[in-house]
């Protein structure tokens, strides 16, 4: 792939076309590891890896990166959290670990 015409390519896009490239770049670099995460203070930044739209909110998997004592970091998660609205607020309900969020979600909301 040539770098340069990619590159090229950006100065013709629109602003919304390049608030999707920017998003995508965003969670490449999250993908790669820790190189891409770290902010502008130099501390790790956690985000949300994916978006999944869900009944009356969205899904969300969200990680966590922590400095070790040695100055390493380590990713943790993704954790999953189900964001709705109730009564004009904003809710976020956690999910846990899991490979089935919309199970996980589902026997959340039976025992409440």
């Amino acid at each position: 792939m040539d770098v340069e015409a990619i590159i090229f390519g950006l100065e013709r896009l629109a602003r919304g076309q390049l608030e999707r490239v920017e998003a995508a770049l965003k969670r490449r670099l999250r993908e790669l590891g820790a190189e891409g995460t770290v902010g502008s203070g130099g501390q790790p930044v956690s985000g949300v890896m994916e978006y999944r739209p869900h009944a009356d909110g969205m899904l969300q998997a969200e990680v966590r990166y922590h400095v070790r004592k040695d100055g390493s970091v380590k990713k943790q998660g993704p954790y999953w959290y189900f964001r709705y609205h109730e009564g004009g607020r904003q809710k976020k309900l956690y999910l846990g670990r899991t490979d089935d969020p919309e199970g996980a979600l589902a026997r959340k909301r039976a025992e409440a």
